[in-house]
């Protein structure tokens, strides 16, 4: 047990040297239960993730601590900047993901203090959805611009600039700024939309409280991490990949390379204005909903538009999954080599950011998998609840293959060229190359039907945001996987809307019957086993997927 007592405290207190400094007091009050400050929240009196709260404070002590959240945002934007600087000039392909990496780590160390914002598009997002005061964002606005500036002068100092190794972000040889400019805008909504789940308080603009994320909210690093190496893989070619106005301000301006400047404040404040549009009609909503008596009947409550928000979800998701793919051009001559990363990292990126609004699927063949599992049905007894069952996921899949083929047009507009999609090599045989697809595709729609389960053969995807970390993470690199692994025999589509849309927008249509029939066979099976392990670990249990294919089954306790 912990030492609750004075002298325990005291001992913990004094081992650090800068303890004394920060408490202002040398007799503090004794922490409750061994945790530290009155609340017993925040550890003893140091410097450290959350605020302390003494009983003997001075004004030196709350002066510390209203200006630490303005500190983080300008170290952690200094970061940023150094990293995306020097990844450039050192011409190295892992550029994406050093700057994903330090946004991720940098997103835990700031997640409790100021939000880890380090952008003045998330900051600027954040204020569209009343979760920061107009004054602190202004002054973070400010604290983001100066680290970037900071470190464009550090960048100067340790780098020699020759000819095209300039340590800044630029557009990418043959690009305008307007192909730029939609890429920014792109990858930014993804960002934003996934910082502003993180926080899910409703922040109003009179608050005093400091803007900083619930403990479990922190997790939103990962979704905004491998995003942003998605992101960066995707378009580094084509816009430098920023996604941040402060970085792409500070490093051009040091250089003295202003013409080019708006183009990263226009692509990511308007994908921030979209990104705070789509989290108020989805997930604003829900949040509305907790805050209602729990008499209430839900669809008493929501508006009409409220059905079409899970296939909104679903159409955007799978647009970013189709958009990288493309962009990557994996599959169709040479691709970026990273591809199969960038891939897997927007697809975990963008299963967190749909957590609250749909099912996450991006894929017909999950989606047919999670029907017959019934995912779907309201009231397995009830024909009326099959039916909307089968309706939703008929309309899961439209959304699907729709976003499909708006992602193709769009990367053709980008890349000025028709974008990639999966290909299949034609040195294997017909049946390798679907025998590829089905074993893949069962395995992301398995690692998908079996993580987001939470006790039972109807999934329950709202009850805990833990499960999504573990839900997105397995989901994306499931997929990245199976993009490795079978991506010079099939393609590896493991997606009838990628394998749809893509192709068929190119002109290319040999591959698409491969592309159904493999994944459409693959959620089969993974239907069938996935019921398997549902009655090794809930031995009462419903199983849909037998019934719905004709097999009686009589199970026990």
């Amino acid at each position: 047990m912990r030492d609750t007592s004075w002298t325990g405290y005291q001992s913990r207190r004094w081992s650090n040297p800068f303890t004394y400094l920060w408490s202002g007091s040398e007799n503090p009050t004794p922490s409750i239960g061994g945790r530290g400050g009155v609340d017993g929240r925040g550890g003893y009196a140091t410097f450290g993730l959350r605020q302390r709260s003494m009983t003997h404070s001075n004004p030196c002590t709350e002066f510390l601590q209203k200006l630490s959240p303005f500190v983080i945002e300008f170290v952690g934007t200094f970061f940023i900047g150094l990293t995306i600087s020097l990844s450039i000039a050192s011409l190295t392909l892992w550029g994406p993901l050093a700057y994903g990496s330090v946004l991720l780590a940098l997103a835990f160390v700031g997640g409790q203090v100021s939000g880890a914002h380090y952008n003045p598009a998330v900051t600027f997002a954040m204020l569209l959805c009343r979760k920061i005061p107009m004054s602190s964002a202004v002054l973070y606005v400010i604290c983001q611009i100066s680290g970037a500036l900071v470190a464009g002068v550090v960048t100067l100092a340790l780098e020699d600039i020759k000819g095209d190794n300039a340590p800044y972000p630029g557009l990418g040889k043959g690009h305008s700024a307007l192909q730029a400019c939609v890429c920014e805008m792109l990858f930014t909504i993804i960002v934003v939309k996934v910082m502003l789940d993180a926080d899910e308080r409703r922040l109003m603009v009179n608050s005093t409280t400091r803007s900083a994320l619930p403990e479990e909210g922190t997790f939103f690093g990962l979704g905004v991490g491998m995003a942003t190496i998605g992101g960066g893989i995707a378009a580094g070619g084509i816009s430098g990949a920023v996604f941040n106005p402060a970085v792409g301000t500070g490093l051009l301006a040091v250089h003295g390379h202003f013409g080019n400047i708006w183009i990263y404040w226009a692509g990511p404040m308007l994908g921030s204005i979209l990104a705070a549009c789509i989290w108020s009609v989805t997930t604003d909503w829900n949040l509305y909903l907790l805050d209602q008596p729990f008499g209430q009947s839900r669809f008493e409550l929501e508006p009409i538009w409220r059905i079409g928000v899970p296939y909104l979800v679903e159409f955007i998701g799978t647009f970013m999954l189709c958009f990288v793919i493309a962009t990557t051009r994996w599959g169709a001559g040479a691709g970026v080599p990273l591809a199969p990363l960038a891939i897997g990292s927007i697809k975990v990126a963008v299963v967190y950011m749909a957590s609250q609004s749909s099912m996450a699927h991006f894929n017909p063949a999950v989606t047919v998998a999670a029907l017959l599992c019934g995912l779907f049905t309201r009231d397995a007894e009830s024909f009326v609840g099959t039916m909307i069952g089968i309706v939703t996921a008929v309309l899961y899949i439209v959304a699907q293959i729709l976003a499909s083929f708006a992602a193709a047009v769009v990367a053709s507009f980008v890349l000025g060229k028709p974008g990639g999609y999966p290909l299949a090599n034609a040195n294997y045989s017909w049946h390798a190359q679907l025998t590829a697809e089905i074993l893949f595709t069962f395995l992301v729609a398995y690692v998908v039907l079996i993580t987001s389960d939470s006790g039972g053969a109807r999934l329950h995807f709202h009850e805990s945001k833990n499960r999504w970390y573990m839900y997105s993470l397995a989901s994306g690199f499931a997929l990245m996987a199976g993009t490795v692994a079978v991506g010079d025999v099939s393609g590896a589509a493991l997606n009838p809307a990628a394998g749809t849309g893509l192709p068929v927008v190119a002109g290319v249509l040999t591959d698409v019957p491969v592309y159904w029939m493999g994944p459409m066979l693959g959620a089969l099976l993974a239907a069938a086993i996935f019921s398997i392990a549902q009655v090794k670990r809930h031995k009462n249990v419903d199983l849909p997927f037998y019934r719905n294919i004709g097999i009686n089954y009589d199970i026990h306790g």
